[in-house]
């Protein structure tokens, strides 16, 4: 039975060998822009302080302008870039080491695009998202065993739409997706053993997931309930532990308010002006399960979750209430958003963040499924290895654009299934969003 195990545990290990081969051979840094959009928005904080010194963008390079990047203006005309530090950050190490290549190389330019740029935020895209997988099968092994938790973290990979934000496009998600995951797996050791070194990683981790995106504060519901039905601690302990949490938190931010008050003047703002949320009338079935950019329709694997809540439920109630709230949370607030399908997107991508709680889930379906005669067992992980395909080959697909990245439509999702071409007629089947009507809260 340890041999089993022992065996099982290792397909993390040849996650990392096969993510590492592909990463390599795949060489998206040659082929891909990389840096464009919301990337750029992101990142561009470390050229601007770092190589051009104009962080108020007033003497802007050409280059800036062909990566789509753009600024806000409030009422009183400040410009301000919207989108918060938190990937600039987590980016940074790689940048550096990207900058100082490009500085000592005579091929390429030190001007923060080039391909030493670029390949340093994929690399930084990757290294968080295999971190992550780490970080969520040591969280996992509180609940279950070592075996089941590797399983259900490379799964959690494998079947959803990670691989594209690890590989292709070194968005803000697989970055708030490690981190998560780390203040889970750090929580558990707390709940253990309280101590402040654990108060230190969790509250400086938790201020960078809301740096990120600061919606992300929902991941902390998981915590914040448990602590707040556990009561581990009790008088002074409480406030040094609550108070260091907050301080580090506030620290971790601080950063984006001094931008801020750079930028305008004023130490909070809200920089995406006119974009907003519809609370009232949240899109949530169709951030799930429309064809456009349903979460289950682009991760199908994470059906094979919804059973784990129930035998979550039976051996960890507290905690199966805790993750079910966390989720409920982050399904009403990010497709209350405007745009709920986020634009030029695979999948619901600002749910990746929240993977590690479908994680949880899909562990306890695996544990049933495990313990079933081989009848039902071996069935069982046929389904499982054709949804982890599928997945993997969707995520493909959108790399090439045969997923489109905001029409895609129920006839155009049938029509390309397993196909990696356009298949005849393929733009009359795009049913495009009307983003004007939305940010107006009309129906898109």
């Amino acid at each position: 039975m340890k041999s089993r195990w022992f065996r099982l545990e290792g397909i993390y290990q040849l996650l990392i060998l096969v993510c590492l081969l592909v990463f390599v051979s795949s060489r998206f840094w040659n082929k891909k822009p990389t840096i464009d959009w919301d990337i750029t928005l992101y990142y561009h904080y470390l050229p601007a302080l770092f190589i051009y010194d104009d962080l108020k963008f007033e003497h802007p390079v050409e280059e800036w302008g062909k990566r789509h990047f753009y600024m806000k203006t409030d009422a009183e005309g400040n410009r301000f870039v919207k989108m918060t530090a938190g990937p600039a950050i987590l980016y940074s190490p790689f940048f550096f080491a990207g900058h100082l290549y490009a500085s000592l190389s005579d091929t390429y330019e030190a001007d923060g695009f080039s391909a030493p740029y670029r390949l340093a935020l994929l690399a930084a895209a990757l290294a968080y998202a295999l971190a992550g997988l780490y970080f969520l099968k040591r969280f996992l092994q509180s609940f279950l065993s070592p075996g089941i938790a590797s399983l259900a973290a490379v799964l959690i990979f494998a079947g959803t739409n990670m691989p594209h934000y690890s590989f292709v496009e070194p968005m803000s998600h697989v970055f708030s997706f490690a981190l998560v995951s780390l203040v889970l797996w750090r929580f558990e050791v707390y709940r253990k053993k309280a101590s402040i070194k654990e108060v230190v990683i969790m509250g400086l981790a938790a201020g960078l997931i809301i740096l990120i995106r600061p919606t992300n504060v929902i991941a902390l519901v998981f915590p914040i309930f448990l602590l707040i039905w556990d009561k581990p601690l009790k008088g002074i302990q409480w406030w040094i532990h609550g108070g260091l949490a907050a301080l580090l938190i506030l620290m971790a931010v601080s950063p984006q308010l001094f931008y801020w008050k750079y930028m305008t003047g004023h130490w909070i703002i809200y920089s995406y002006t006119e974009e907003g949320f519809f609370f009232l009338s949240p899109e949530i079935w169709k951030g799930l399960f429309s064809y456009r950019k349903g979460w289950f329709v682009y991760s199908p694997l994470l059906f094979v979750s919804l059973p784990g809540f129930y035998f979550l439920f039976k051996a960890h109630r507290k905690e199966a209430l805790a993750t079910m709230l966390t989720l409920l949370l982050a399904f009403w607030v990010t497709f209350s958003w405007w745009c709920w399908w986020y634009g030029g997107s695979f999948g619901a991508r600002p749910l990746i963040e929240f993977l590690p709680f479908m994680a949880l889930a899909l562990g306890f379906s695996l544990q049933w499924i495990l313990k079933q005669k081989l009848w039902l067992k071996l069935p069982a992980f046929l389904v499982i290895s054709f949804l982890a395909v599928w997945s993997i080959f969707m995520n493909k697909q959108y790399k090439s654009t045969i997923i489109h990245w905001d029409s895609m439509s129920k006839e155009l999702f049938w029509k390309q299934f397993f196909i990696d071409h356009y298949v005849k007629d393929h733009d009359k089947y795009l049913d495009p969003p009307d983003y004007d009507a939305a940010l107006k809260g009309e129906e898109e």
